[in-house]
């Protein structure tokens, strides 16, 4: 008996370690997907026509001025010279407008402008650095609040205090501060994961879920805690979005703006450039980033399944 233990613990943990492998392993193409999204759009420069030099009306001014001068005091008869420099007097024509075609540049300058230290690349990828540990958070407790659930869900006193406990983190959601009051952010610790974890009502629907489930199952804690990834694959992509929310309004926050780097430093980027195709180039990567947290909150949820022990 001790030894099927050890074998149905040593399963379990190379069931935990492909799982952690496999999600790193999406984390590498995720990001280098970015990558290549940003090198495709540092590649498309939109402003491909080389702007003409223009001669500047003053030298045309100076020349009829030099001439009329000497014409004043010189008469025109017999002075053939005058008449021929007069002839070679170039016209004064209005250049065109440089052309707005958009043409490719070269990779090699598109991969310099990718991985230059100001790149619209880093900001992308440190902002989605930047907001994955609040959606792993919101994701892990709302995991572990089913498991708990599950856990307890046959107890009628303890099942009251868990769905007040669970429910309470709905609260953030009635301040109207935390979206609309620009000097103030929900900061970078257990509260911006509560945020995202009671965004869309993620962590108390998949505790409710299990704690009015009603099962009659061995071992509920972690049947509820498997269950509860079939609720939250759907709301996701709105989890993705309140942690880049978290992270643009603590970028935008009047006293880190010196140090804002991220999704909120992308966000003004995109708002303050002056043509229309960077700004929808900053958009694209906004995007993009947006993607990438959604694909890796879903491959974390599913190899959290697979860690678990439950089949594909």
């Amino acid at each position: 008996m001790t030894e099927l233990a050890v074998l149905g613990r040593a399963a379990h943990a190379s069931r935990t370690a492909a799982a952690v492998l496999r999600w790193a392993g999406a984390c590498v193409a995720g990001f280098a997907a970015l990558l290549a999204l940003s090198v495709a759009l540092a590649g498309f420069e939109r402003n491909g026509a080389v702007e003409a030099a223009e001669t500047s009306a003053s030298a045309y001014l100076d020349f009829d001025l030099a001439v009329l001068r000497a014409l004043a005091d010189r008469s025109l008869a017999g002075q053939d010279g005058l008449t021929a420099v007069w002839a070679r007097r170039p016209d004064w024509q209005i250049a065109a407008k440089p052309s707005n075609r958009a043409q490719l540049a070269p990779l090699r300058d598109a991969w310099t402008a990718v991985v230059s230290e100001k790149s619209r690349f880093r900001t992308a990828a440190r902002g989605t650095a930047d907001a994955l540990p609040f959606l792993l958070g919101g994701l892990a407790l709302a995991l572990l609040a089913a498991a708990v659930a599950g856990a307890w869900s046959k107890n009628a006193r303890v099942a009251l205090v868990l769905a007040i406990a669970f429910a309470a983190p709905l609260w953030l959601m009635l301040d109207p501060g935390a979206f609309y009051d620009r000097t103030r952010s929900l900061g970078t610790g257990l509260a911006a994961a509560l945020f995202v974890a009671a965004f869309a009502a993620a962590l108390p629907g998949a505790a409710f879920r299990a704690l009015f489930a009603r099962r009659q199952q061995i071992a509920p804690a972690r049947l509820a805690a498997i269950d509860a990834v079939q609720w939250l694959i759907p709301a996701i992509p709105a989890l993705a979005t309140a942690a880049l929310f978290v992270c643009a309004k603590a970028d935008q926050d009047p006293a880190a703006r010196g140090a804002a780097s991220g999704f909120g430093g992308l966000i003004r980027a995109a708002m303050a450039e002056a043509s229309a195709g960077d700004r929808l180039a900053s958009c694209a990567l906004l995007a993009g980033g947006l993607a990438l947290l959604s694909f890796l909150g879903h491959r974390f949820v599913v190899e959290a399944r697979a860690a678990l022990g439950a089949g594909r």
